[in-house]
């Protein structure tokens, strides 16, 4: 136990510097940019002196060194500075976040379950039967979806399914028709919308899960403990889904943060094709628009995303390894 509080503690002080590094390094590199976020902001009207009362008024009249200690002694106090956009000029960072994350979450989310629903059940039908028919066709079509680029299959979907078809819409999100909370989308438009987006965010991942989880199995069953059990006369679905299955939790865990940058990438690409009101397209607008303080929150929120679910990642492994605390 002891250990394992010890491991934690350098894990989350691990977490510090790294948030620190990455906050400092887009910082800088937001800007070194040759853009002025005020005069795009004032477009036609960016005279001098409209630019140089704007810039005194969100301090970008400062030394960058000053404006980089204000910043951070804003994040030690929750400040993550204010928009310079024009649509949301002067608004908070983060009460902008908070408006356009949840619309991520629900699309990351449907496309993380639907890939799991799809993906497992291949992974393990393959696996039972290793290089037969049923095996060389499943993995075939998940390979196929998990080596296609999600900026190819989105457009193609949306000229087959959207205007070929008309089967589908190609934009939108409709967040109107949610019921239960906001997580549940209700049956018409809304549910319409979905389908598009969170099918082609989660064919990729859908094969990363069957090639995975295929391989995961093969190894599990080829391992002594496993023709034990079936000599002692063990059933065979008891064989497979009490120990193979069970003991696949491990190395499933380990690909917890492949999987965790391929839903941050794949939002960026499936909200800009589909014109998703979420934080990936907040950020691409954001950067179109030079305006540092969005740029710099959503970094802010997406590094400690992966870091958070990495860290719980390792500590889960410490907890079910002890190997790996030492």
């Amino acid at each position: 136990m002891i250990n394992l509080l010890s491991f934690t503690v350098k894990r989350l002080l691990a977490t510090v510097v790294v948030v620190y590094i990455i906050v400092t390094v887009v910082f800088f590199m937001a800007h070194a940019s040759p853009y002025n976020p005020i005069k795009i902001l004032l477009g036609q009207h960016a005279n001098q002196q409209n630019v140089a009362a704007l810039s005194r008024k969100y301090g970008l009249n400062q030394p960058v060194g000053t404006q980089y200690v204000n910043y951070i002694g804003g994040l030690l106090h929750g400040n993550l500075g204010y928009a310079e956009e024009q649509s949301y000029l002067g608004d908070p960072v983060s009460s902008i976040i908070s408006t356009y994350l949840p619309v991520t979450m629900k699309l990351g989310g449907y496309a993380l379950l639907l890939s799991l629903i799809v993906g497992l059940p291949v992974g393990l039908v393959s696996a039972l039967y290793q290089n037969s028919v049923v095996d060389h066709g499943g993995q075939s079509i998940m390979i196929l979806l998990y080596v296609i680029p999600t900026f190819v299959l989105a457009p193609i979907s949306q000229l087959i399914f959207g205007a070929v078809l008309h089967w589908l819409p190609v934009s939108g999100w409709g967040d109107s028709g949610w019921s239960l909370f906001g997580l549940i989308p209700n049956p018409g438009q809304s549910l319409q919308e979905m389908i598009l987006p969170v099918t082609i965010y989660a064919a990729g991942l859908a094969g990363f899960f069957a090639k995975s989880f295929r391989s995961f199995m093969l190894e599990v069953l080829r391992q002594d403990y496993i023709r034990t059990a079936r000599a002692k006369g063990l059933k065979s679905r008891v064989v497979i889904y009490g120990h193979a299955v069970r003991n696949t939790l491990l190395p499933l865990a380990s690909i917890v943060g492949p999987v965790v940058a391929y839903l941050i990438l794949g939002a960026f690409i499936i909200e800009l094709f589909f014109s998703i009101p979420g934080i990936a397209y907040l950020a691409a607008t954001s950067i179109i628009n030079s305006d540092y303080s969005v740029i710099e929150g959503i970094t802010l929120v997406l590094v400690l995303f992966v870091i958070f679910v990495n860290m719980l990642t390792d500590v889960f492994y410490a907890l079910v390894d002890p190997r790996v605390r030492l």
